[in-house]
């Protein structure tokens, strides 16, 4: 007993004594969060001339597109637009990114174009810097507290914009959100994404070629041209049906899914890891579904070799240092986007981003209840997408309560099926630049971010 007491005295005594925070930089704008949409966001608020901060929890910039190794972006690169063009059109240029229907890309790259762009903005970066508090005062955000090697430190700002992907600003602010699917909070599967090299991709090809009633029949799911690099390979059912009768698999396996391959490389990126029943805002999960992944990656190369044609000799070079989080909070703004709005094509008078999507209309897309793929799921099994184009209102980005703060990214205001459209990574750039220049004009104008102008932005934006 007297040591318990011992060691809660002491801890207190540290924790008072450890709490203080130095003031480290005054700015115009905050972003928290480095991903897509944080990168968008800060360049078009420095560009539009303003004082720019970018802050990343990890060592670099890009997120799901870099730590993540989601190297594909699925809007057509004619349809693209705004820096997420400008950014593929620099990846282009260094023999690094591939336009066709769909874009695949390399991560690596990627991250140094990211980086020459942020620094041409002359965006000012805090990496490697969790952000741990929000300073409150009313209804407006006074700065953010966060740690790294130099300590605890305090960033102000006269207007924010979360683009942390699950919202943390949002949360720690007190701002209206919801979790998952409306009916029961579930939330979509997680994803670990690795790239494997050493394989044998004109065997591979000519396997599906020859036996096409194996894979998805959606032109958007399997893709097989060679000449311009636009491959994605997504089915094997048969053959997953066997490896795991044979004990080969794991239960929750039911296809094999290559989001792109280098063929000249005999390169690609294995995206077909599902973990079920986490929460990408709860550590323990985190923790979790990293061990279930790594697990589910050690299976998934040992069934490459022995089952998949032209991958008898393949190996992992990398994996993504990040889980694949594809739902967490989304804020309840001043208009929640539906799946309905976006099937039918409305129209805003503040639309501030037109996506263009491949996607099945009705289809939940990555269901959080499982069996995805299985023989009952006619969605992956005979569905066939539509390219499907829709706009996106500014009322999306502007949260309820606090009033200098503004929304980018996977955590807009949509209802569940409707993020399963503004989710995808050009999406989440085009409304992290219109963050960007709706915060910069609402501090040159000196208005609150949801009187702003909202003729300028889209002026700015070029719509």
């Amino acid at each position: 007993m007297r040591s318990e007491y011992v060691i809660n005295r002491d801890l207190s005594e540290v924790v008072q004594n450890k709490v203080k925070s130095q003031l480290a930089g005054d700015f115009d704008v905050i972003i928290a969060g480095g991903g897509v949409a944080g990168f968008a966001a800060a360049i078009s608020a420095s560009r539009a001339g303003v004082k720019t901060c970018l802050i990343e929890k990890s060592q670099v910039i890009g997120g799901t597109a870099t730590s993540g190794l989601m190297n594909l972006f699925y809007t057509p690169y004619k349809n693209s637009r705004g820096i997420a063009k400008q950014l593929i059109d620099r990846l282009i240029l260094e023999n690094a990114a591939y336009p066709t229907q769909l874009v695949p890309f390399e991560s690596e790259i990627c991250k140094i174009v990211m980086f020459e762009m942020l620094e041409e903005a002359n965006v000012t970066l805090y990496l490697d810097s969790l952000i741990v508090d929000v300073l409150v005062k009313k209804d407006i955000i006074k700065g953010l507290v966060i740690e790294n090697k130099s300590g605890r430190q305090v960033l102000l700002a006269n207007k924010f914009i979360d683009a942390t992907g699950d919202a943390d600003i949002c949360a720690f602010a007190g701002v209206p959100f919801i979790k998952g699917r409306e009916s029961d909070n579930k939330l979509r599967p997680m994803t670990l994404l690795f790239m494997v090299a050493g394989m044998d991709v004109n065997k591979l090809i000519k396997y599906v070629k020859q036996n096409l009633n194996e894979f998805s029949p959606d032109p958007n799911q399997c893709r097989i041209n060679k000449k311009d690099k636009d491959i994605r390979i997504f089915g094997f059912f048969n053959i997953v049906k066997k490896a795991k009768e044979a004990g080969d698999l794991y239960d929750v396996i039911n296809y094999f899914r290559m989001e792109s391959i280098i063929p000249e490389r005999g390169v690609g990126t294995v995206n077909t890891i599902l973990i079920y029943n986490v929460d990408g805002t709860n550590i323990q999960d985190i923790i979790k579904a990293q061990i279930i992944a790594r697990k589910q990656e050690k299976h998934l190369i040992k069934f490459m070799r022995k089952y998949i044609p032209g991958c008898e000799n393949c190996f992992i070079i990398t994996s993504a240092h990040t889980m694949g989080v594809r739902e967490t909070r989304r804020i309840n703004g001043d208009f929640k986007l539906s799946e309905k709005d976006i099937l039918l094509n409305k129209s805003y008078s503040d639309t501030i981003a037109i996506d263009c999507i491949r996607s099945i209309p009705g289809c939940e897309g990555h269901s959080p209840d499982g069996n995805e793929g299985d023989e009952h799921d006619k969605s992956v099994r005979g569905g066939i997408s539509q390219l499907i184009e829709y706009e996106i209102p500014y009322r999306c980005l502007i949260p309820k309560k606090i009033t200098n703060l503004l929304v980018a990214g996977r955590c807009i205001s949509t209802t569940h099926t409707g993020s399963k459209y503004t989710r995808n990574m050009p999406a989440c750039m085009y409304t992290g630049q219109a963050t960007g220049i709706a915060a910069a004009l609402s501090i040159l104008s000196n208005v609150p971010v949801k009187d702003v102008d909202i003729k300028r932005v889209q002026k700015h934006l070029g719509l």
